[in-house]
């Protein structure tokens, strides 16, 4: 973390903690939503490269990162977690940005709120047209629960190098904090994150807002096909599409020159400085 960012720790409904980092100054305002099992340290490489020009705000979700542990007495509501932060932050229309599981929380709360943000980036977002079943998204769940488990045995390097055998093209820069994110994330994340189905399509009707969908390649783990990337657009208001090639599932990681390029570029357009 650049040592001039601001950090604290938010109390928020039913008394969660909210962990956040933010790079500061009268700028425009971002928050960026992390994907399951990450933080919000997950994305310093893109804050570094926008704070000029953009006041980013990066938070760890409930269960994760230096945020609450999983309290099955409290609320888990992962869009309402992010109004109470805006709430609480005085942030006035501010950009929102998420992947993968963030992203699934940032539409949903421009669908449910959207007199509150000014636009939406969606990396990869979990938009599929197979039909839902809870009992397999449940052994999913578990599934990765294992891994983390696993993973939690190991130390942080060895983490590192196994990512950079697994796939060798990850940006170096995202390798600490990823590795880090692992060995902090509340395990019960797996036990009582909420599944249900919300229909993409119609989050993506109720969403107003300028908003970009940025995926990679399906044969290398990408989710959002250009079929529904294409119907998507043709469903939201003012959206876009962007693939990048040789990227899967965690865009940024694999292709961030490009990436960045995109981003720079859609947040010229709507969120200017």
């Amino acid at each position: 973390m650049q040592t001039n960012w601001e950090e604290g720790l938010l109390k928020i409904t039913d008394g969660i903690e909210l962990f956040y980092v933010r790079t500061g100054g009268e700028k425009p305002k971002l928050i960026l939503l992390h994907g399951i099992t990450d933080s919000g340290s997950c994305w310093f490489q893109l804050a570094k490269d926008l704070e000029a020009n953009y006041d980013v705000i990066m938070y760890d979700a409930y269960g994760h990162g230096k945020s609450s542990r999983i309290d099955t007495a409290k609320r888990f509501d992962m869009v309402e977690d992010l109004h109470d932060l805006i709430t609480a932050l005085k942030l006035d229309k501010p950009g929102i940005m998420g992947h993968s599981m963030g992203a699934a929380t940032a539409a949903a709360f421009a669908a449910k709120y959207p007199e509150k943000l000014s636009l939406l980036v969606l990396e990869d977002p979990p938009w599929a047209n197979f039909k839902f079943d809870q009992t397999v998204a449940k052994a999913t769940l578990q599934d990765w629960k294992k891994k983390n488990l696993s993973a939690k045995e190991k130390t942080v390097q060895d983490l590192i190098r196994l990512k950079k055998i697994e796939s060798p093209n990850w940006e170096e820069s995202v390798l600490q904090e990823w590795a880090l994110a692992k060995i902090e994330v509340d395990p019960a994340i797996f036990d009582y994150y909420p599944i249900q189905e919300q229909g993409w399509q119609n989050l993506a009707k109720a969403i107003i807002v300028p908003t970009l969908i940025i995926t990679g390649d399906n044969e290398l783990g990408a989710m959002v096909t250009p079929k529904i990337g294409i119907e998507a657009v043709k469903l939201l208001r003012n959206g876009e599409f962007g693939h990048i090639s040789r990227a899967g599932h965690c865009v940024r990681y694999e292709q961030y020159q490009p990436y960045l390029t995109m981003m720079r570029l859609f947040l010229k357009r709507n969120l200017p400085n």
